[in-house]
């Protein structure tokens, strides 16, 4: 399904929350990633029918589901999306079965619902939890509840807003990975709200990277990491290091300390090395900018010391050529 944005603004009274914004959504899985504050859940919302936007349009493929011009504005009921919140939204006082069976009424014949719930359950590896109520589960057994009531009407689009900000690291991760699997396992395609870099990159097929209620890059993950935009798009995304006065960055891994043909020497002062796991980050002062690599062992702090830039591995910014 293409997902048509055209011109979609949201003003509060004189606070404009979004800026008119205009993208084709055609993946299979969509992050849009930024700060706190930035717009991204009030896009969602708009998205899902929850917020009126002040002026634009969208589509469906053809079908028109807001459009301020036209007056028409889509019940959220009849969109075929569902939506995950960040606080899961369980109803506390239903079993885990009425929790999901609520959404479907009036959506299946009452014959039919126990299948679906079933065929759900099954979906998000929660089979015999059925009776139980929300609080009687963990944080991530409640995500999964909410992820089956989501798919429980088959929807077109699943909307995600910060899911996962409520897991631990672990649970998190293997979430993630759950998520991505479920949804390329099924013919539906799913937009996900996150202010986690790591999150956004490793999930999506396109992400959206938004800043201060406008569009900062639309593209791939490797797209937006080799080719930021704009210089918060690089400083966003991952470490960068400034290469000639901010318009051309270097990527960590594209530091070394070891040379090789055609590589450019810099000096640089050590200021911190970091263990992160499989080896060291460190940080460094490289003409007046800190700049941040990797290295298999710790360096002196103060030490001065020659880094060598792997030239293609510098890109410059795609608003600064």
């Amino acid at each position: 399904m293409k997902i048509s944005i055209t011109n979609i603004e949201k003003k509060y009274g004189k606070s404009q929350a979004l800026w008119p914004i205009n993208v084709e959504l055609d993946s299979k899985f969509v992050t849009i990633l930024g700060q706190s504050g930035c717009g991204k859940t009030t896009l969602l919302k708009i998205l899902a029918g929850l917020e009126k936007p002040t002026n634009g349009e969208i589509r469906f493929d053809e079908t028109v589901i807001y459009s301020s011009n036209l007056r028409k504005n889509v019940r959220p009921n009849k969109r075929n999306i569902s939506m995950v919140f960040q606080d899961f939204a369980l109803w506390p006082h239903m079993t885990i079965f009425q929790n999901i069976a609520f959404a479907l009424k009036g959506i299946l014949p009452k014959s039919e619902i126990k299948e679906r719930v079933d065929h759900v359950m099954r979906l998000v590896k929660m089979e015999g939890f059925e009776k139980r109520k929300p609080g009687e589960l963990s944080g991530g057994q409640q995500q999964r509840v909410a992820l089956a009531r989501a798919l429980a009407t088959n929807p077109k689009l699943i909307l995600f807003d910060e899911p996962l900000s409520a897991l631990d690291a672990v649970l998190r991760e293997k979430m993630q990975e759950e998520i991505m699997h479920i949804i390329h396992e099924l013919d539906c395609q799913a937009i996900f709200v996150t202010h986690d870099q790591t999150e956004a990159m490793t999930m999506s097929d396109q992400i959206i990277v938004m800043e201060a209620g406008r569009i900062a890059q639309v593209g791939s993950p490797q797209e937006i990491y080799h080719s930021p935009a704009t210089p918060y798009v690089a400083d966003f995304i991952g470490k960068v290091n400034w290469v000639d006065k901010g318009s051309r960055i270097v990527r960590p891994e594209g530091v070394s300390r070891h040379s090789q043909l055609g590589a450019i020497a810099k000096q640089a002062k050590i200021v911190k090395s970091t263990f992160i796991g499989d080896r060291y980050l460190v940080q460094a002062e490289v003409e007046g900018n800190q700049w941040s690599f990797y290295e298999n062992a710790p360096l002196e702090k103060g030490k001065l010391l020659k880094v060598f830039i792997d030239e293609k591995q510098i890109y410059q910014l795609e608003g600064l050529h």
